[in-house]
């Protein structure tokens, strides 16, 4: 007896076959023509695309996946999946992070020699228990009404997934990479070591950098814009006194302005950090003009969590950064923001 197929069953099984040998059959996807390599390296966030270069060098060949797009609104696509088809390295954050669509990624690539690495699960599950101790637990209690007021749980896991944000984690990381980098692509193992060691000497002055601004600030009191300077904060000793917004984007409630507006006027808090990705015409201005009428004024300072990038930082296409030294740069520019806010 012969079937009989409707015309959307037909156009469905044909869009099926299609994906599938873009996946299968597809020999180099566009997007690594010119890049280098092997080894082809992709990553989930600029700043692993600094890491990445800083140790491999003219070695790696490298895509970026979030660019002018978060991990927080990332959409992966066919696309993605086709450029970790030809791929060797794939690294993410992890701890809740960019899981979701790193792993749809991964999966969809059907790439069997990819090494796919996780690198905040890495330190977490590491077998060196020191840089365990790098990593930083959220608070389990809603101090800050985050459930309560804004009436959805943390979007993150257990720990803080910011960790390219804190000096001594990022250079976990780029010994991270430089391992799996000496992994896949021995023949060139001394240049990572070389490169690895002179970038982690980079990070260190980033640090004393840091250090040296604010050496003289006796107030280092802020309120975050939202739970992304955890890392930051430890690094150059700043006390985060409260957090505008759980999630980006979600405004914060009346209850929690009001909270936060007590802990200014009670802990003479005068800067409010905010993010260049969000407006600042929202919960920040509302906290800024209650406080207005006290005698010492309360300023925002802009520090950029890293995790977009600006289209004129980015190459052509959009899928990798002009500037090796992007990061240092703008970490640079986040201590100098916070010199000047601070009293």
């Amino acid at each position: 007896m012969t079937r009989q197929y409707g015309a959307g069953a037909i156009l469905g099984v044909t869009a099926l076959v299609l994906t599938s040998g873009l996946l299968g059959c597809t020999r180099s996807a566009p997007a690594w023509r010119n890049r280098g390599g092997p080894p082809r390296v992709v990553v989930t966030i600029p700043p692993l695309d600094n890491f990445v270069r800083n140790v491999g060098g003219d070695h790696v060949g490298i895509v970026c996946l979030c660019t002018t797009q978060g991990p927080h609104h990332y959409q992966d696509n066919t696309q993605d999946a086709i450029l970790l088809r030809e791929a060797d390295l794939f690294f993410a954050i992890g701890l809740s992070l960019d899981d979701k669509f790193a792993d749809s990624i991964q999966i969809a690539s059907h790439n069997p020699r990819l090494q796919y690495i996780k690198l905040g699960d890495k330190l977490r599950a590491g077998e060196d228990k020191r840089k365990e101790k790098l990593l930083l637990r959220f608070s389990s209690s809603p101090e800050q009404g985050h459930e309560e007021e804004h009436g959805h749980k943390h979007e993150h896991g257990d720990y803080d997934p910011h960790i390219w944000l804190g000096i001594p984690q990022a250079i976990a990381l780029v010994e991270i990479i430089r391992d799996e980098l000496k992994r896949v692509d021995p023949p060139h193992e001394a240049d990572y070591d070389k490169n690895a060691d002179q970038y982690i000497r980079k990070l260190q002055a980033l640090h004393a950098y840091g250090k040296e601004r604010l050496k003289d600030k006796k107030n280092r009191k802020i309120i975050a814009f939202h739970e992304s300077l955890g890392y930051f904060a430890k690094s150059f000793d700043v006390e985060i006194a409260g957090v505008l917004e759980v999630t980006p984007g979600a405004e914060a409630g009346q209850a929690h302005l009001v909270k936060l507006a007590k802990e200014c006027q009670e802990k003479d808090i005068r800067v409010i950090a905010v993010e260049p990705q969000y407006p600042t015409e929202t919960s920040a201005k509302v906290l800024r003009d209650a406080m207005k009428d006290r005698d010492k004024e309360i300023v925002f300072v802009e520090i950029d969590p890293l995790e977009t990038a600006e289209k004129q930082e980015l190459k052509d296409d959009a899928k990798e950064l002009k500037s090796v030294e992007w990061y240092d740069k703008k970490m640079r520019q986040a201590l100098d923001n916070l010199a000047k806010g601070l009293p």
